[in-house]
């Protein structure tokens, strides 16, 4: 892959910078892009400075995906093109329902159509790998769910995810520009600075004793481990078949009362719980499982158990905490 160049988007943030990671170490050219309002430059710094002066293995790029003119020049030599910049956060779509529909509508729009014009320019084919997400089922009672299940987000962030999606649809069924969509579920591992595991490593590092858990406790969610998230990435981008999405998740659940006891156990402690009932925020889809036989279909599937993830994690969170 010494001559191929990849183009990454939101290339500072947890997945995005292991997404550089994997594709440099396979010989990939990229470049990243990331407007660092959600990632942190911390995340690709060792990449940046490893990168030499004549011929970079990765060149980070400050910049906006909603910018097209930036965008045109960014994707320029690209064979393929992973788009992962997005407004993430389900509770912060709802306050900011402009600013959400912006970057990741219209955000995705741009990076479409630069890639499309690149294609056109180049005459030669550029996949395009879009991290959609499962929040764009909303709420199913078909667990595990298959990707046939109708489109009902119940999130403003489901809601400009799912539309997103439809872009690449149309994108490539109108010009044929091979774009795939990935579905990820609760995608947990090393740079993870949100979240709930991240949420629970911070509060019981303050206080050992005691845990107050938003909502019941007995959330239940798929969760998939990072690298084998990479792991999709780059299978989708091999084999995955354009106009089509992909559910990206461990294909068990795990309820958020068992993630508690988890960490509880890493961190040989015992805790008391407490719970603040009803729903942990508005938008939140309580129960998650995915059917992932589409993706084995193409070649893959996750080889990080649950406890082993866990572990990584923490471990890691350990070391950031000591760094800082």
């Amino acid at each position: 892959m010494k001559d191929e160049k990849a183009l990454v988007t939101g290339c500072a943030g947890f997945i995005g910078s292991h997404l550089v990671e994997r594709l440099t170490s396979g010989g990939w050219h990229v470049v990243g892009i990331d407007n660092l309002s959600a990632g942190a430059y911390e995340n690709i710094s060792h990449l940046d400075a490893n990168s030499t002066t004549d011929e970079k293995e990765f060149e980070f790029i400050e910049g906006d995906v909603r910018d097209s003119s930036f965008l045109n020049e960014a994707v320029k030599g690209c064979d393929a093109v992973f788009h992962l910049a997005a407004q993430s956060s389900v509770p912060g779509s709802s306050k900011n329902l402009d600013e959400d529909f912006d970057i990741n509508v219209k955000g995705t729009l741009e990076v479409l159509k630069a890639t499309l014009k690149e294609r056109n320019r180049k005459e030669k084919d550029i996949k395009v790998v879009y991290a959609s997400t499962s929040t764009v089922y909303g709420t199913t009672e078909n667990l595990p769910t298959p990707e046939e299940e109708s489109i009902a987000p119940i999130s403003f962030y489901g809601a400009s995810k799912a539309s997103a999606e439809a872009y690449c649809f149309a994108f490539a069924g109108t010009h044929s520009l091979p774009a795939v969509s990935l579905r990820l579920y609760n995608v947990y591992g090393p740079r993870n600075r949100k979240g709930v595991m991240w949420d629970f490593f911070r509060k019981l590092n303050e206080d050992p004793e005691h845990l107050e858990i938003l909502g019941t406790g007995k959330q239940e969610k798929d969760y998939i481990y990072i690298d084998d998230a990479i792991d999709a990435f780059i299978t989708a981008l091999k084999n995955g078949k354009p106009g089509e999405a992909y559910n990206v998740g461990s294909g068990t659940s795990y309820s958020v009362n068992n993630i508690a006891k988890e960490i509880s156990d890493l961190m040989d402690i015992e805790p008391e719980f407490s719970y603040t009932g009803g729903k942990g925020w508005k938008g939140d889809v309580e129960r998650t499982l995915a059917d992932i036989s589409k993706m084995r279909n193409i070649g893959w599937g996750p080889n990080t158990s649950f406890d082993e993830g866990m572990e990584k994690f923490y471990n890691w969170y350990v070391e950031d905490q000591m760094e800082e």
